[in-house]
């Protein structure tokens, strides 16, 4: 699927490329979203409809507690794709979106328990525990739909962006390595914490996007 996005996001870029020199309205940008920082590129092809090509990316820190482990960890953001609007008023403010993303978003979180902790339901102690390593990340593909409103400003133009990004089920893989590390009933206890915190992390499956960019139309 990511082989997909790749297609659909060149070819965009390659399409809105070959129409740069006859559309009336060409235009590049930056943008802040809830998928990082980030730019585009696009072209409205009639009054209509417009094609962007984007990317995004930043890195988050923050922290969780899953099953009263508190987890230290890093989000890590990006994407690339394409996307095409379509406006509701010819030339008008509001319009709705629809794209392909390759999505290469990411989770890596550590917890070092400083007490006898809970794994899986069955306690373990800081030494038999270690250090846990938790890395995540989700469907290489991502569709997204959107809903938008931009507004010229001279040369510039101002844009509002709210949506859904489906990046699917997260995938979960969970480490430690306390002197427990091979033991087999701690194997069993982790790999049920680690179902655990996939269930967190499947909160995540489809994403909320807010997105404020600024363009300049050539």
């Amino acid at each position: 699927m990511r082989h997909l996005a790749y297609t659909a996001a060149i070819a965009a870029a390659l399409f809105i490329g070959g129409q740069a020199q006859a559309a009336d309205h060409v235009f590049a940008g930056a943008r802040v979203s809830t998928l990082g920082v980030g730019g585009e590129f696009g072209v409205d092809l009639t009054s209509h409809w417009t094609v962007r090509a984007l990317v995004n990316g930043y890195d988050w820190d923050y922290n969780t507690t899953s099953d009263d482990i508190r987890y230290d960890g890093k989000l890590k953001l990006a994407s690339w794709g394409g996307q095409i609007d379509y406006r509701f008023v010819a030339d008008g403010p509001l319009y709705v979106t629809a794209g392909l993303y390759s999505n290469d978003n990411k989770i890596h979180a550590t917890a070092r328990p400083t007490s006898t902790t809970d794994i899986g339901g069955i306690p373990f102690t800081p030494d038999q525990i270690g250090t846990l390593t938790a890395r995540g990340k989700f469907s290489d593909t991502a569709p997204y739909l959107g809903l938008g409103a931009r507004w010229p400003i001279g040369p510039m133009q101002i844009n509002l962006e709210a949506g859904a990004y489906f990046q699917g089920k997260s995938r979960v893989t969970l480490t430690s390595d306390g002197t427990y590390a091979n033991n087999p009933t701690y194997q069993d206890a982790l790999n049920q914490e680690r179902k655990d915190l996939q269930s967190d992390m499947d909160s995540f499956k489809t994403y909320p996007v807010v997105a404020l960019g600024l363009r300049y139309a050539f």
